[in-house]
């Protein structure tokens, strides 16, 4: 039987697709160029911002009281500086205030960064052909919303209801 209810949102960037409670049905990435990118499917109302600050590949985040631990994967938002990828991060070296990141570009940069902890559902992608995600049986319930979060020259549409 078809399901008349699904709604879709077709993310070019970062941001918030649904502000209110539903559930992912599926998600639809594609990439524009071959190389490895990847995106989340995030708690909108779990961020935190802070600054980031890269020397080489090794990006240090300061946001005050972050939460996070080492081996955490949080999505990374980079809203000002244009050196930095948004993306899917593995946390090191956390403390209370500060954690370090591998950038997958390198270079002296620094910015303004908004942190999702509460990650939903992670892809990779490495393609330029459309990676269909169907989530079986009633999809992954979003208490607050969807927040997708696409790395540089990643579409996504996500499938909700």
């Amino acid at each position: 039987m078809m399901q008349y209810d699904v709604k879709s949102y077709i993310a070019k960037d970062s941001g918030t697709a649904v502000n209110y409670r539903t559930r992912l049905k599926g998600i639809t990435v594609t990439s524009a160029t071959v190389s490895a990118r990847n995106i989340a499917v995030a708690d909108p109302t779990v961020v935190k911002s802070g600054t980031w600050s890269r020397t080489g590949t090794l990006v240090t985040v300061t946001i005050t009281n972050n939460g996070v631990a080492d081996g955490d994967r949080v999505f990374i938002d980079v809203a000002a500086g244009t050196t930095m990828r948004d993306g899917v991060y593995a946390v090191s070296n956390a403390t209370q205030n500060t954690f370090t990141v591998t950038s997958v570009t390198s270079g002296t940069a620094n910015g303004t960064v908004d942190m999702y902890t509460d990650i939903l559902l992670e892809l990779d992608t490495y393609n330029t052909i459309g990676l269909p995600v169907k989530i079986p049986g009633e999809g992954i319930l979003c208490e607050n919303g969807i927040f997708v979060g696409v790395g540089a020259n990643v579409t996504a549409t996500v499938f909700y209801g």
